[in-house]
């Protein structure tokens, strides 16, 4: 691979000018068109409702650039490097603004949503929309309205559903102070259901379901690990000692 400077008096060959001219011809070209791109968008977008600086963000910028440029094939051995090339190309990207509750830090924080798709006046985003379809300003708008509502909501709902189980919890400790009582994750299906157990130090254990909107707990489930231990003759008299 050579290495030319355009400072230094060397001169390209005929094949390696036109390989550079299409290069600027078409960097420029695909600059202009993400530039004509990124003002629609933003256009449609202000038209939908959308306020900048609130519910998106645009950075995009065109910018002119000196850099080296690598041209040619590795293939068959035309690869070259020019260096100090003046040409333009974009920087920055059209962003929206949204909200998502995080677990980790138990708040709700800002997000960025990268990769919004444009064509024909309408935008896609899968993670947003819900799908592949593509929807209009105004739509998008509604989406990610209710992507930070449902931040706000996931968040308040974590932290009732902490009070709730902390309540019973404490219930629990005050009724079963030998019984070791913690949050458990029982897992139903695909879904992770959080409980709360009471641990019995001889294996026994009461699983509880909890209600959150009152923090009041029902029994889900028992272990007695005794019974369990009992031969057939002890489990029958047992039970015919219950029924006397």
């Amino acid at each position: 691979m050579s290495q030319l400077d355009l400072f230094e008096g060397v001169v390209l060959s005929e094949k390696q000018t036109e390989l550079l001219t299409k290069f600027q011809t078409n960097t420029t070209r695909s600059v202009k068109i993400a530039h004509g791109k990124n003002i629609n968008m933003v256009d449609a977008l202000i038209k939908g409702g959308f306020v900048e600086g609130v519910d998106f963000e645009n950075t995009f910028d065109v910018i002119e650039v000196v850099e080296d440029v690598e041209l040619g094939y590795y293939h068959n051995n035309t690869l070259f490097t020019v260096n100090d090339v003046k040409f333009i190309k974009t920087k920055g990207e059209l962003t929206l603004n949204s909200k998502k509750y995080s677990k980790n830090e138990n708040k709700v924080i800002d997000v960025k949503i990268h990769y919004v798709g444009f064509e024909n006046g309408k935008f896609d985003n899968p993670n947003l929309v819900g799908s592949f379809r593509s929807v209009k300003a105004l739509t998008l708008l509604t989406k990610l309205q209710d992507q930070r509502k449902r931040a706000e909501y996931d968040f308040k709902q974590a932290n009732e559903k902490k009070v709730a189980f902390a309540k019973v919890i404490a219930e629990l400790q005050t009724k079963c102070p030998d019984a070791r009582i913690l949050e458990v994750t029982d897992h139903i299906g695909f879904d992770d259901v959080k409980k709360v157990k009471a641990q019995f130090e001889n294996g026994s254990y009461v699983m509880f379901n909890v209600r959150v909107s009152d923090s009041t707990y029902s029994v889900d489930r028992k272990y007695d690990a005794k019974l369990l231990a009992m031969s057939t003759d002890e489990v029958l008299a047992n039970f015919t000692n219950q029924n006397k």
